[in-house]
């Protein structure tokens, strides 16, 4: 009891003081610049607590995280030819950088636990928000999306009929709506907002219909990318070319990390069919289409992405915008497979093994999520992948999914405010609530 406790103590600290330490990066002052030295060690000590809570879980529980835990293998493996792949200072510091965002899916592994959630959204709600309010949106980086920083802010307005009788809850969706609609420039945040409002809308749909919509949903996110990439490959239509005719955007690093966009502006550019083009060609040319090229090397670009930074091989991207490139790139099309069967399970495991209505919710988040890894879903352990994992986490632990409607109310208001606080003056109410959080924590052990 005391390791699990001790555990979860030092992931929610690690977590907490990631998020704070990626504010003052996305800060315009540069006084408040975190060093490599920190942030790395910091993000490596997260992965540790993420694979160490794996090994915990029991059999059958870790049974349920087969394709996460075939994934694992997967980019550690990668990550070990990519020690043998790269050289010289920068070669290992993109080797750093690379480990991390391959690494960060094992978030859902921890924010899995019912104890650790609970703990990470309380300590979220009660430090991070408010330190980021008092930063400002004027205190942010003119290329960080303001939307990014309240990372759990989707996860909340996919569940918003849950929380609105909470002050704290109804504050942050403002506040994200708000940061939403002053990033328009961002296509990506405010597509995923209106789809996580959609999705929410359909608790208010006849019982009848909930499931057979959900299920429609479902494998829709799932087949309509397959299509678009088989016509894209053939070349019989081009999603992107068709909804602009502009030329695509040319953008330009710079030595001191600032991106310069020349010289489309337009939201409905085309910024991913070179990608596209420059990731395939490549793995074609050096020949590592089934494996990947390994963690820490990238792809070569045609020269509309360029680096100029110094120390660099300018010749290869070591990330790409769409989180897919980067797995493909990393790993080849084994990784793609079991990539998008581990969110395959996981969404099938929320859709059709789910006690509640809010999981199969969640579910379809996630079967979204996978169609938008094609297009964006940039890996880079950000706050962004918190939020994202956790959606995987609850749709593949047992736990959330055994919980009754009434069990996963009670637990999400947990995240605001104590269980013995939500009903303080309503004594009835009060012995109510006691007694079915004692029978909730002898389903679990009995789990």
């Amino acid at each position: 009891m005391f390791q699990k406790f001790n555990l979860t103590s030092i992931f929610v600290v690690a977590l907490l003081t990631d998020c704070i330490l990626t504010m003052m990066h996305w800060s315009s002052y540069e006084v408040l610049e975190p060093p490599f030295a920190l942030t790395m060690p910091l993000k490596f000590l997260i992965c540790g607590c993420c694979i160490w809570s794996c090994f915990k879980e029991k059999l059958y529980t870790r049974g349920c995280y087969l394709s996460a835990t075939l994934v694992l293998i997967l980019m550690v493996t990668g990550a070990i030819r990519g020690i043998f792949s790269v050289e010289g200072y920068w070669g290992y510091k993109g080797w750093v950088s690379c480990v991390h965002s391959a690494m960060s899916f094992a978030l859902l592994y921890p924010l899995g636990s019912l104890t650790i959630t609970c703990k990470s959204l309380q300590s979220w709600n009660k430090y991070v928000f408010p330190i980021f309010i008092l930063f400002g949106l004027w205190a942010l980086k003119k290329d960080a999306y303001p939307f990014q920083t309240p990372f759990i802010y989707y996860f909340y307005i996919l569940l918003f009929a849950l929380v609105s009788s909470q002050p704290k809850a109804r504050l942050i969706i403002l506040f994200g709506t708000i940061c939403t609609l002053l990033a328009l420039e961002n296509r990506s945040g405010f597509i995923k907002t209106v789809i996580a409002i959609g999705l929410c809308g359909t608790l208010y749909l006849p019982r009848s219909i909930v499931r057979f919509s959900h299920m429609f949903i479902h494998f829709f996110f799932y087949i309509l990318p397959v299509v678009l990439l088989v016509l894209g490959l053939t070349g019989t239509f081009n999603v992107f070319e068709s909804i602009t005719e502009d030329e695509p955007t040319e953008i330009t690093w710079h030595s001191d990390s600032k991106m310069e966009q020349l010289p489309n502006t337009n939201l409905t550019a085309d910024t991913r069919t070179f990608l596209y083009a420059d990731v395939i060609m490549s793995a074609i040319d050096g020949d590592y289409v089934l494996f990947g090229h390994s963690i820490g090397r990238g792809n070569t670009h045609s020269g509309v992405w360029t680096q100029d930074v110094e120390g660099m091989d300018s010749s290869e991207r070591l990330m790409n915008e769409a989180q897919m490139l980067n797995i493909f790139t990393w790993t080849g099309i084994l990784g793609v497979i079991l990539f998008s069967l581990m969110y395959l399970q996981a969404s099938c495991l929320g859709l059709f093994y789910s006690k509640n209505r809010y999981v199969p919710i969640i579910a379809c988040s996630v079967a979204f999520h996978w169609a938008m890894s094609w297009l964006e879903e940039l890996t880079s352990f950000n706050p962004m992948d918190y939020a994202l994992f956790l959606l995987l986490g609850i749709c593949f632990s047992p736990k959330f999914r055994n919980m009754s409607d009434l069990e996963f109310r009670l637990w999400f208001s947990s995240c605001f405010s104590a269980p013995k606080d939500i009903t303080p003056f309503d004594v009835f109410k009060r012995l109510k609530l006691q007694l079915l959080l004692l029978k909730f924590r002898k389903k679990n052990e009995e789990t």
